[in-house]
């Protein structure tokens, strides 16, 4: 397995900075559009408060064995107050366009 490609394709693309930036839009528009569902979860958001960490990359081959639909996946681990607070996920094409995103809340 080839992972010095992977880090390669990661730094290439600059997905460790696309990710967190992801994160913020995603988790801003999240706190405009359910409002109730956010202040439940964050009373008193302080995003100072919020810290990010690159949990995982990996390249996913779907529609195995054709592989014809493939992404790398990068996940944020979220912590808030310094306790685990949640997943945010990011999939990127091979050619480095956002394919998908997902957040996960604790």
């Amino acid at each position: 397995m080839d992972v010095e490609g992977l880090k390669e394709f990661v730094r290439k693309y600059n997905l460790e900075e696309r990710s967190v930036v992801g994160f913020w839009n995603y988790f801003n528009n999240f706190k405009k559009e359910h409002k109730d569902e956010f202040y439940d979860t964050f009373p008193d958001f302080n995003s100072d408060e919020m810290e990010l960490s690159i949990g995982t990359v990996a390249l996913r081959i779907t529609n195995w064995p054709e592989d014809g639909y493939n992404h790398v996946v990068v996940t944020v681990e979220l912590h808030y107050k310094k306790q685990y607070a949640g997943r945010y996920s990011i999939e990127f094409s091979l050619t480095g366009e956002v394919e998908d995103d997902h957040l996960s809340l604790f």
